[in-house]
């Protein structure tokens, strides 16, 4: 028997430290989520032409360079940016772009090393132009924010950044010229002592970074299906960015591991709370606040998007005695809590060669 769609979902969901569920690929299995409507129905499909190669940028303070990456079934894009100063000093930002089915937009997340700076609006490509509009908290204030690009071929694009200030709102405060390189800029290695390390407010998660984590055998919970399943986890810091990036694959027989589910978690600078962003391969957006409990457990309270489904759902993660991280999933209906899931996940250990 195979797990309920809403199940998998779930349990992609718990993988934002490590991942709960092997996908369904029978040629019947049916999407998590309902078909959109046809004006919707590649949304994501404008920003293919940002991928491969790096677009490089140069400016009288430094430069810095953007890589697009494709996140799990397509429906999301990751933007790392490195950047250094006029001196040299580097910086790093991460953004991403992804299509919420429930708000019928596609949204933008951006995190920065200025001010702490969190980014959370929308972007709409019309054409040869995009424009997107954001809040960008940073450290003791709010700025509303917006974005316009005009493409220039496949290889050129120019980039407005404005900012409403007044009266007379958006307004054109600084810009800049994107050009596309086909060669990969190498990166230079740091020194430990040169190395940054993750903020006093993701020490809570400090455990899960530079781990592969598995989880595999049969799901077991309330609803007791005894599927199986078999996923791996990996967790990266962003420097000066200062997120966790979360990538969650599924090991297949023969080719390229799935990719089920991408996931990030940061502080943000506005509220004050540790916050999920997690993007599975259906489609699926899941959004809320990362809570310590007390004995050190972390908590998710969780709003997900599925179709036009709007899902709550929380997630709890114990750090077991024996090294193991326990892994359980509720979903909610009013007041009444229902366990979907409870398994637990082993860190693997490096070959040696």
């Amino acid at each position: 028997m195979r797990l309920p769609h809403t199940t998998r979902a779930l349990s992609l969901i718990a993988a934002l430290f490590v991942c709960t569920a092997e996908p369904d690929l029978s040629p019947d299995a049916k999407p998590v989520q309902e078909p959109a409507p046809a004006e919707v129905a590649n949304p994501m499909a404008s920003f293919a032409r940002m991928v491969s190669g790096e677009w490089r940028v140069t400016f009288q303070s430094g430069t810095s360079i953007d890589t697009w990456h494709w996140g799990p079934g397509e429906h999301s894009m990751r933007v790392m940016t490195d950047g250094a100063g006029a001196v040299g000093e580097p910086w790093r930002e991460l953004q991403v772009f992804y299509w919420n089915s429930g708000r019928k937009q596609v949204c933008l997340l951006g995190l920065s090393p200025f001010a702490r700076g969190v980014s959370e609006g929308t972007i709409e490509f019309e054409g040869e132009t995009a424009d997107a509009v954001f809040d960008l908290y940073q450290t003791g204030h709010r700025r509303k924010m917006g974005l316009r690009w005009a493409f220039d071929g496949p290889d050129k694009y120019h980039e407005i950044l404005l900012e409403a200030t007044g009266p007379a709102g958006l307004e054109p405060m600084n810009e800049w010229d994107h050009v596309r390189s086909a060669t990969l800029t190498a990166t230079r290695p740091r020194a430990a002592e040169e190395a940054p390390k993750p903020s006093e407010r993701l020490k809570v998660l400090e455990a899960l970074l530079g781990h592969t984590w598995e989880a595999k055998g049969e799901a077991k919970g309330d609803w007791a299906t005894g599927d199986a399943f078999h996923v791996q986890s990996t967790f990266e810091w962003v420097p000066y960015a200062d997120g966790i990036y979360a990538r969650v694959i599924a090991p297949t027989k023969d080719g390229e591991p799935l990719h089920l589910l991408d996931a990030y978690v940061y502080h943000h600078t506005g509220t004050g709370a540790l916050r999920c962003l997690a993007l599975s391969n259906r489609g699926g957006v899941y959004e809320g606040d990362l809570t310590v409990l007390d004995g050190g457990a972390l908590q998710l309270d969780l709003r997900g998007y599925e179709g036009d489904r709007v899902v709550p759902h929380i997630v709890r993660f114990d750090f077991e005695q024996d090294g193991t991280l326990r892994d359980r999933v509720w979903s909610l209906e009013g007041a009444e809590r229902t366990l979907m899931l409870d398994v637990h996940h082993q860190r693997l250990e490096p070959k040696n060669d």
